[in-house]
């Protein structure tokens, strides 16, 4: 609903009121009210989208873009929805509700800190942003591809498919932590990763278990499925009679503007729909 195209078509019905309803209370970065405010009440404030995103944004440098400027997050998301008119807050529905959080169930946080995968590589990363893999070498482009190689360097073995660095299968601290967790479970687990080349590593290694990706979706009715968090995004739905732990092995902490990212993902198996009580594995790194 929120796409430009999609908005500019709802402003074109004819109608006396309009309710707007949403099963992902916890929305994604916020840009997406620009174009909700529209629909909805028929207008923004500021009306603009650009003056909009100036008014209620966090503006980062953004060299392709004609304003070099590009939304990261909300400059104060309470404010912002506070001061919306007939807006109601999943919250606020809930308490009318007098609904028992989380359905009455618990939800358990595990932090594990663990070794780098590939310590000497990264630290030769950190500096001169390059990863030579016999005798091929890789560059980082960009933040995002910087975070990539860095995730990779934490997580996996790597090999340099040039231009680009590869994840492959090695004995790293993560994965064979994962191997004894996916052996041991005596429930159902979910894995979930940013990454679909590592997501395709764990598989490679327990081909066994289920996977999901944007162009895999196999055994999802296995015990132990591993999948993108970007599968798991806005619209699934059905997980919380299925799985009592959530392994994450790129959590987010609550300072970060991508945590409400975060928080989406873990409400598609805990929240007001929780059916069980829930572990969630969280998996950081340390170098040296």
């Amino acid at each position: 609903m929120s796409s430009d195209k999609l908005s500019a078509l709802y402003r074109k019905i004819k109608r006396k009121y309009a309710i707007g309803l949403s099963a992902t209370p916890i929305r994604k970065k916020g840009q997406n009210f620009y174009p909700l405010e529209k629909t909805i009440f028929g207008y923004a404030t500021p009306n603009q989208k650009f003056e909009w995103q100036k008014t209620h944004g966090q503006m980062v440098y953004d060299p392709f873009s004609y304003s070099k400027e590009k939304w990261k997050d909300f400059k104060d998301y309470e404010s912002y929805i506070n001061n919306l008119p007939n807006f109601f807050r999943w919250e606020e529905i809930e308490k009318i509700e007098q609904a028992t959080e989380n359905n009455g169930y618990k939800i358990r946080f595990y932090k594990n800190t663990l070794k780098v995968g590939n310590p000497e590589l990264l630290k030769k990363f950190r500096k001169l942003n390059l990863v030579t893999v016999d005798g091929k070498t890789a560059i980082a482009k960009q933040s995002f591809g910087r975070a990539t190689f860095e995730r990779y360097l934490y997580q996996t073995g790597v090999e340099v498919d040039f231009p680009k660095l590869k994840p492959t299968n090695k004995e790293t601290p993560l994965l064979t932590t994962l191997d004894g967790l996916i052996n041991r479970t005596p429930e159902d687990m979910l894995i979930v990763s940013k990454s679909k080349q590592i997501v395709n590593v764990i598989h490679e290694r327990h081909p066994e278990i289920g996977i999901w990706t944007g162009d895999r979706q196999e055994g999802l009715d296995r015990k132990v499925v591993v999948a993108t968090s970007q599968v798991l995004g806005v619209g699934v739905d059905g997980l919380q009679h299925k799985y009592k732990t959530i392994v994450v092995l790129d959590p987010v902490s609550e300072e970060s503007g991508e945590y409400d990212d975060y928080r989406q993902l873990l409400w598609r198996v805990t929240g007001s729909r929780q059916q069980n009580d829930v572990n969630i594995i969280e998996f950081y790194f340390k170098e040296g």
